[in-house]
């Protein structure tokens, strides 16, 4: 029986897993998971940098099929979400005087070509989402400006710059399963598409997406971008640090982090703030139990105190949010947080994650479940699945723009362009 409504394939190409999402958009603007799969990526991709790229292959058909078997449907393109730190983010503005006093397409087309022009550099592409451009005429803000009457038109636009080796190699893995890459995203606005609430960028929030090798981070107030940022770190430094100290393999330094992730009792104690997990704090008796290792290297203890554990994890964990906490606070960016920070991606997941982000921030935390789903299976309903929901949705926008005739969707070619674009505008992806 033929769906109604919209279908798009989404993909995120994890350090940690791939994961792939089928969404329905029913005409009546109401997101469906239909189906879903996730294959582990074994360090296939780091830093949104595909490392082997028959694993990454590998990975992407494993996650496409179980995504397509449960959807009962087949796609025949995929979006993808894209971060690292060798990813460059910019906001520009575009300012354009109108010519008979109403704003047309090819004033917007103008208008962002103004904006970009500075941020090209050999080697790199730009991209951005039709999600991310603010439109103003005559310094006044308006949702969509095609057909509205004024003097000057202008653009505020997040752009993400990236090397051309990362979208040459992700085209590679996609057009290996049969599909198409129809477009990206920053995967830290994809986050933010996926959890974050009008209200949350209305009033003034951070968003934190915890991945395994990188931290992506996006600040929004009065419904804008403030600013987005990669830091080259992520749930692994625990897990490698885990693993130094207790002379473990990745494997169970995982799956300690996993088990008894952050301590209530040292967070109390060095923050003086109380857990949703007091009454299991972590007393003397408790922190003085013994964990039995299963893969210690030989001469190296296979005991060690719970304590010894959990200063580690503690340590590391503290030093990573307080790294994005001097970020903000340098660019004088503090007092936006209203609504205070949201964490997303797998390391969000780890015990006491929301807690320690909460003392740390001095602001209230939560974890960013994904938003607005009528019905999705229920591993989807959980942080690692955010940042890929996120893109599903920035599919069904740049799908809807291209109906509106604001965009020209064209697949084959990675990204979209406005109609009348001309060759050199081509070079940019909305």
């Amino acid at each position: 029986m033929a769906r109604k409504g919209e279908i798009v394939g989404a993909v995120d190409f994890g350090s940690r897993e791939v994961r792939v999402i089928i969404a329905l958009e029913g005409n009546d603007g109401t997101v469906q998971i239909l189906g879903h799969g996730a294959a582990q990526g074994r360090g296939c991709v780091s830093q949104g940098l595909i490392q082997d790229l028959s694993a990454a292959q590998r990975a992407l058909k494993q996650a496409l099929h179980a995504a397509e078997k449960e959807a009962g449907t087949k796609v025949s393109s995929l979006f993808c979400g894209l971060s690292g730190t060798n990813v460059e983010s910019f906001i520009r503005d575009g300012n354009v005087k109108l010519d008979r006093d109403m704003v047309e397409l090819a004033h917007l087309e103008e208008a962002l070509d103004l904006a970009s022009r500075d941020i090209l550099a050999p080697g790199k592409q730009v991209i951005s989402s039709i999600t991310s451009q603010e439109w103003y005429v005559d310094d006044l803000r308006v949702i969509d400006p095609v057909g509205i009457r004024g003097s000057v038109l202008k653009t505020r636009v997040h752009f993400a710059q990236i090397p051309s080796v990362i979208e040459d190699n992700i085209v590679t893995c996609i057009e290996s399963q049969g599909r198409e890459l129809e477009d990206m995203v920053f995967l830290p606005l994809a986050a933010g598409l996926g959890c974050l609430t009008p209200e949350d960028m209305e009033l003034g929030v951070a968003l934190l997406d915890m991945g395994r090798s990188t931290t992506s981070l996006a600040m929004y107030r009065d419904r804008r971008i403030l600013t987005t940022q990669c830091f080259d770190w992520g749930g692994f430094h625990i897990t490698r640090d885990v693993a130094a100290g207790l002379h473990v393999s990745f494997e169970e330094a995982d799956e300690l982090v996993l088990e008894y992730g952050i301590s209530d009792f040292l967070i109390q104690e060095e923050f003086g703030k109380t857990t949703e997990g007091e009454a299991d704090v972590e007393g003397a008796q408790g922190r003085s139990a013994q964990i039995k290792l299963k893969s210690a290297v030989h001469g190296a203890p296979t005991i060690v105190d719970r304590a010894t554990l959990d200063m580690i994890i503690f340590e590391r964990s503290r030093e990573l949010l307080h790294k994005v906490h001097q970020y903000i606070n340098s660019r004088g960016l503090s007092k936006h947080l209203v609504r205070g920070i949201i964490l997303t991606g797998g390391a969000a997941s780890i015990r006491n994650q929301v807690q320690l982000a909460e003392a740390v921030f001095q602001v209230p935390s939560r974890q960013g479940i994904p938003e607005g789903i009528d019905v999705s299976p229920q591993p989807v309903q959980t942080v690692a699945y955010t940042p890929v929901v996120g893109v599903a949705r920035h599919g069904f926008e740049y799908r809807a723009a291209a109906r509106n005739g604001r965009i020209e969707l064209r697949r084959g070619i990675i990204g979209s362009f406005f109609h009348t674009i001309g060759s050199f505008f081509g070079r940019y992806f909305f």
